[in-house]
């Protein structure tokens, strides 16, 4: 470690809690930290030939870097679903985020399975097992509700892990699949075919994001029901999105098995 990065370490903690100082506010609130900000910070993307886009409606936390759709997902856990008085409940959680796993993993009354496809170049917690989506060592109905979110747009075969989730669900159990969508209520989804090879350049160009592999139109809404899932979409008030800073229009998807 050279000087600057020793001085950098030395500094950053203290620079951190100033930051954090510094814009503390009762405008929004973060209600995974629950800490309260004049606004969220800014978010940007950063495309290939350098340039920065801001998004204006997402917003990020300065204590925990939540994104909204994270605590749109804890608001619904906590407020909706009442997951901290839901006893013996197993939960399958796919490439979970940081800031949510925190929270569940504190909770006693649960089950709790963390799983992501290990890569090179990344490290991982022991507890998060290692595992492919499309092909999962789980028995059928193994957890009653299975988190993946922002997962499926990195899959080629999407369809192939939607029945994968679908097949270690109970029979009442509940999975929380949200995705990115094109915001002009576009039908048809955008995809890389199996066969075709992008650059990440094409891909980020095409998909958003330079690891995606497709963007989905309201199409995906049919694709969830093939592989036998009932869809829940839900928003929020106006008064509860500004507040928490979740995406405007961003819905949280929620999917239980078809009943026969």
């Amino acid at each position: 470690m050279n000087i600057k990065e020793l001085i950098k370490k030395i500094l950053r903690p203290g620079y951190r809690k100033f930051i954090i100082y510094s814009h503390r506010g009762s405008n929004v609130r973060c209600n995974i930290c629950n800490k309260g900000y004049k606004q969220f910070k800014p978010f940007y993307l950063r495309y290939s030939d350098g340039s920065l886009t801001e998004l204006k409606d997402h917003g990020v936390c300065w204590s925990c870097n939540s994104f909204p759709r994270m605590r749109q997902l804890y608001y619904w856990l906590v407020n909706d679903f009442k997951i901290e008085s839901r006893d013996g409940l197993r939960i399958l959680h796919i490439a979970p985020e940081l800031q949510i796993l925190n929270k569940i993993r504190k909770l006693r009354n649960i089950t709790y399975t963390c799983m992501d496809k290990h890569c090179e170049g990344y490290s991982y917690p022991d507890f998060v097992l290692s595992g492919d989506v499309c092909e999962m060592e789980f028995a059928d109905s193994s957890f009653d509700m299975v988190i993946c979110n922002h997962v499926l747009e990195h899959v080629i075969d999407d369809r192939k892990a939607m029945r994968e989730i679908h097949r270690i669900l109970t029979e009442k159990g509940i999975a929380i699949l949200m995705v990115p969508m094109k915001r002009n209520s576009a039908k048809v989804t955008i995809e890389q075919r199996k066969d075709e090879i992008l650059s990440d350049a094409e891909r980020e160009q095409r998909f958003g994001q330079r690891d995606h592999v497709r963007l989905y139109g309201l199409d995906y809404f049919d694709r969830l029901s093939e592989v036998g899932f009932q869809v829940e979409r839900i928003t929020y008030n106006a008064e509860i999105t500004d507040k928490y800073g979740f995406r405007n229009g961003e819905e949280l998807i929620i999917c239980r098995k078809q009943q026969m």
